[in-house]
């Protein structure tokens, strides 16, 4: 049998983590593959909401501001307001300088794939990596195929059902309630001109389920609308609880729009996503916001981390290469310094929201956003730490 095909590093995954780490190794001149199951541009289901700090690390990455990004129809919608709910009863609603952006993840997610193509990694498409495909010792993956690929450094992009996280029969990232902290996600998308009302901000709706919330987020031409919640504290089911939700919102009236589930992230972090050369980044290590469920910045926040780890432990300002033990002491400072704080301080935070201010239907958020005005939302945005809402 022949060598498999020898790359620097391998990305299971062409979302924003897996494309984000293939653009910056590629630039960098490692040899890098990235293989993904899908042809590309593909459906992806996704809110689509990105964050100053998401903004901030497009432009430091790859040189796009928001002016460029609108210029490719990336951003199709943005505004300057939101509001909170508790059912139909407003908690609040506030303007705010730094907007919400909203992209479609369809465009979003191929046009990052074309840049780490542009910048030199190979891509297959089509052809995903098989279930329990990973070969450690050889450091190789083989496809669904059969066709087999090495590298020094294998990454695992792959989504919060990651067949190179999967692939280990024991547990070595540290994810001791890693079902236990998924939530479950529906969603539907509605034309706008069919609503015959002006939603104009992203709403968030509070009481429909436990340890969770629906949105309403706005598009250019549609509306994004769903729910997520912690699939083990809710005892009623969580897709009849979105019924609901559209039907108090009547939108359930517009005509029938099939219903989109998934499984995302909700404080399933992974506290050591790396064994020797294998990394996890994105959902594959469950790097989502443990309070609002924002998955696409920590993607791509932790596919730059570990691509910084990579480079600098591969090779030194002096050239020479160190050790592939040193990877995961680099990767796990840099993500302790840039995000695990950031989730436990939010898990803190969502634990006092869910279990306490839920017994008084929310009416204490209402007087805690008057008396906070900006700071929630420059929070969310980055402008500030979740640890005690210090500027950043």
């Amino acid at each position: 049998m022949s060598e498999p095909a020898r790359y620097d590093v391998i990305i299971a995954g062409a979302g924003p983590a897996g494309s984000t780490a293939g653009y910056l190794l590629s630039r960098a001149g490692l040899k890098v593959l990235i293989i993904d199951k899908s042809t590309f541009p593909r459906k992806k289901l996704c809110a689509g909401l990105i964050t100053y700090k998401t903004v901030r690390l497009l432009e430091r990455v790859f040189g796009e501001t928001v002016d460029s990004l609108k210029e490719k129809g990336l951003i199709n919608y943005e505004s300057n307001g939101y509001e909170l709910y508790c059912r139909d009863r407003l908690i609040t609603g506030r303007t705010i300088d730094v907007p919400f952006r909203f992209i479609d993840r369809e465009s979003y997610d191929h046009f990052l794939l074309n840049k780490a193509r542009e910048a030199g990694a190979s891509v297959i498409e089509g052809d995903g990596v098989g279930l329990r495909s990973l070969n450690i010792l050889k450091s190789a993956v083989r496809t669904n195929s059969g066709k087999e690929y090495s590298a020094d450094i294998i990454i695992g992009a792959d989504g919060v059902n990651s067949r190179i996280r999967r692939s280990f029969l024991v547990d070595l990232f540290g994810r001791e309630d890693w079902s236990g902290n998924l939530a479950s996600a529906h969603e539907i998308f509605i034309r706008r001109e069919s609503t015959g009302k002006q939603l104009e901000h992203p709403a968030l709706f509070f009481d429909y389920v436990d340890w969770g919330y629906a949105w309403v987020f706005p598009n250019r031409e549609r509306l994004k609308i769903g729910m997520c919640a912690l699939k083990k504290k809710n005892k009623d089911d969580i897709l009849s609880s979105f019924r609901t939700f559209l039907s108090e919102m009547k939108f359930n009236e517009m005509g029938e729009e099939k219903i989109h589930s998934y499984v995302l992230p909700y404080g399933s972090f992974l506290p050591t996503p790396v064994f020797r050369n294998v990394f996890l980044v994105g959902d594959a290590a469950g790097f989502a916001d443990p309070l609002l469920g924002e998955g696409i910045y920590y993607a791509q926040r932790s596919a730059e981390l570990a691509s910084l780890a990579i480079l600098d432990v591969m090779h030194d300002r002096r050239g020479q290469s160190k050790p592939l033990e040193a990877l995961a002491t680099a990767y796990i400072n840099l993500l302790r310094q840039h995000i695990f704080t950031e989730f436990e301080y939010a898990g803190k935070i969502r634990k006092v929201i869910f279990t306490y201010l839920n017994m008084s239907r929310y009416f204490p958020l209402k007087i805690l956003m008057g008396l906070l005005g900006d700071m929630p939302v420059e929070t969310v945005h980055g402008i500030r730490s979740y640890k005690w809402m210090k500027k950043l």
